[in-house]
């Protein structure tokens, strides 16, 4: 084995090892009560060991003006969706559990996703350099 194979093999180990430290703090979650949708939300780690991240989207309407609001935050588990048609608010949950998962609206993918991307394509690169 030479030494550039070992080096490319500590680089994948160490990254790997990050990987896992990270998710060893806690799940993040976007922590905010009540703001406009659009505001962003600073994130902090939820105190619950399985928690999950929530985001309710909270739209009401009253004399014909519209109002939306959104709270994010980190909860035991999932609450069941609550609120009926017949009124004038509209409540839409999101739950979640993979770090920051909680914005606004849904992104296309997670840290986890492109970290995983990220670590596999480097991976190939490293693997495909040594052959």
């Amino acid at each position: 084995m030479n030494s550039s194979h070992t080096t490319k093999s500590c680089v994948l180990i160490l990254l790997v090892a990050l990987l896992c430290a990270e998710r060893a703090q806690g799940l993040k979650c976007y922590h905010c009560l009540g703001v406009p949708l659009e505001t962003s939300c600073p994130s902090a780690t939820c105190i619950y060991q399985n928690g999950v991240c929530i985001t309710y989207k909270v739209e009401v309407i009253f004399s014909f003006e519209r109002s939306i609001k959104k709270s994010s935050f980190c909860l035991p588990n999932c609450p069941p969706d609550f609120g009926s048609a017949s009124t004038p608010v509209n409540v839409t949950t999101f739950c979640c559990k993979e770090d920051l998962c909680n914005a606004a609206v849904p992104t296309g993918g997670s840290t986890w996703t492109m970290a995983g991307v990220l670590l596999f394509s480097l991976g190939s690169v490293l693997l495909q350099t040594s052959l």
